[in-house]
């Protein structure tokens, strides 16, 4: 049983890992771009090399799938790891320990139950609240919404998407897996199955942070329950034998740690696994909230660093030739970049909470 215990930890451990490299930009200088960098270019050649071409290609028909097509494989993985581990956590914890130790009493049981339906009533707006689509109808009036981000760089104006046949609005993108366009789109989520944008974004925010208190709650009332059990069988007032020479210790929170994993090996499994889902989505929140703060969308920081390299690459060619050989067309090519890249990153600050403000006030 242990080893099955084992190989589930690695398994949610690595799918969170893996999850959270997906959704890195790879243009980031960031120690996890680094690495989704290494991945992307190595990995592939490995892979092949490992499994064989046929097993290879399928694997990549596989990820396509799962990434780049509109299906319910991230719903059902949802519902799937999300209700066993609250079904686990209350068959070991909630119902066996809750109002059983000094620390823990019921009441935390209608608490954590209260949470976790919140979770699956974010889950749920998140999943069927429209992102903001973009049609002929209301197309005026998104690119009047956002006027103001129209920069000539990232976005032009009167510049048309050739599927829908309408004018792009700034901030706005055409999702190839949802084949919409979509307001303030920020990126296609597989877990809602639809598009993050400027409608759903407030639930996608309360979704994440939901299931970051829940987690939370679960690991701190789980090591409460522990330390209460601990206490209990008195085990902090126990002696212990050295089998080997004969000595006899007081006992120390490790091995008073040892005796309560032997004895509640299920109920600790499920709290690492809940510190797992804590650490993965607190990270993924902070990073949407610095992006509000910054009055970025996820899409439109992928595309900056991308016109970053961009103009960096062409600047220094630029540069490099002016040294050999005075131009005139060179010189002017050289200033439009220098502006655009002063453009770029003249950006203002929105600020968190004016972030926060504008991103709540959308109509329902």
């Amino acid at each position: 049983m242990e080893e099955i215990l084992l190989f589930i930890l690695f398994a949610l451990t690595t799918g969170s890992f893996m999850y959270m490299l997906v959704c890195t930009d790879s243009n980031s200088k960031s120690p996890m771009g680094m690495i989704r960098r290494k991945i992307y270019s190595n990995g592939p050649s490995i892979l092949k090399q490992l499994l064989g071409n046929k097993i290879y290609i399928k694997l990549q028909q596989f990820y396509n799938y799962v990434f780049y097509t509109n299906n319910r494989l991230g719903q059902i993985a949802y519902f799937l790891i999300f209700w066993m581990a609250f079904g686990l956590y209350s068959k070991f914890g909630l119902l066996k320990h809750f109002g059983n130790t000094p620390y823990v009493s019921h009441v935390h049981s209608i608490c954590g139950s209260l949470i976790f339906l919140f979770c699956n009533y974010f889950f749920y707006k998140t999943c069927t609240t429209s992102p903001g689509i973009i049609n002929k109808e209301n197309n005026n009036e998104y690119v009047m919404q956002y006027q103001q981000y129209y920069d000539e760089i990232q976005y032009k104006q009167n510049t048309q998407c050739s599927t829908c046949n309408i004018i792009k609005p700034a901030r706005s993108k055409h999702c190839r897996i949802c084949n919409v366009c979509v307001s303030r789109f920020d990126h296609h989520c597989i877990w809602v199955r639809q598009c993050i944008g400027q409608n759903n974004y407030k639930y996608f925010l309360l979704f994440l942070f939901s299931h970051i208190f829940l987690s939370l709650y679960g690991v701190v009332a789980g090591i409460l329950c522990l330390f209460g059990i601990a206490q209990k069988q008195q085990l902090f007032k126990l002696t212990y034998k050295n089998a080997i020479t004969g000595e006899i210790h007081k006992a120390t929170f490790l091995r008073v740690f040892s005796v309560i994993s032997n004895r509640e090996t299920f109920f600790m499994f499920i709290i690492f696994v809940c510190l797992i889902f804590f650490v993965t989505l607190t990270a993924f929140f902070l990073y949407h909230l610095n992006m509000i703060r910054k009055d970025l969308t996820t899409n439109e920081r992928i595309r900056k660093n991308d016109f970053e390299k961009s103009f960096l690459n062409e600047m220094y060619e630029l540069q490099e030739l002016e040294k050999r050989k005075k131009d005139d067309d060179l010189i002017k090519r050289l200033a439009q970049l220098k502006i655009c890249w002063k453009s770029l990153n003249n950006r203002r600050l929105l600020g968190l909470f004016e972030g926060l403000r504008i991103i709540f006030s959308q109509p329902k």
